[in-house]
């Protein structure tokens, strides 16, 4: 079910997932998990210290919860983190857990152009 965890984190279902992306203007990054995921846990805590400038939100899918959602996306392994801005699919931000390594993958992705969605 669509709403905002008290961290601040959009969180994102199967059944809005377009048109709420459709309306958030600017840069989106949408992290793939499950609770269980420590290492989707360990990417929350640190996306959410590093306040990454270029971010306008953060948004969560539980792919438990939204099993066909993580299927249209190709999403095997977790966690994984889509860009969208404006709404548009930008592809899968792949980065080690440094600032500095996530802060240029990061770049990379938005100077490039909306990409096909898998």
């Amino acid at each position: 079910m669509p709403g905002t965890t008290a961290s601040g984190w959009l969180l994102l279902d199967e059944f809005g997932f377009h048109h709420q992306l459709a309306a958030l203007p600017g840069n989106t990054l949408i992290l793939f998990g499950q609770p269980g995921c420590s290492a989707c846990r360990a990417w929350q805590r640190l996306l959410q210290d590093w306040q990454a400038e270029p971010l306008q939100q953060l948004a969560y899918v539980d792919v438990q919860q939204s099993m066909a959602l993580a299927h249209a996306y190709d999403i095997f392994h977790l966690p994984t983190l889509l860009l969208f801005v404006n709404g548009q699919y930008h592809g899968q931000l792949r980065s080690a857990m440094r600032r500095e390594a996530f802060a240029q993958a990061l770049q990379t992705l938005l100077a490039s152009p909306p990409d096909e969605e898998p």
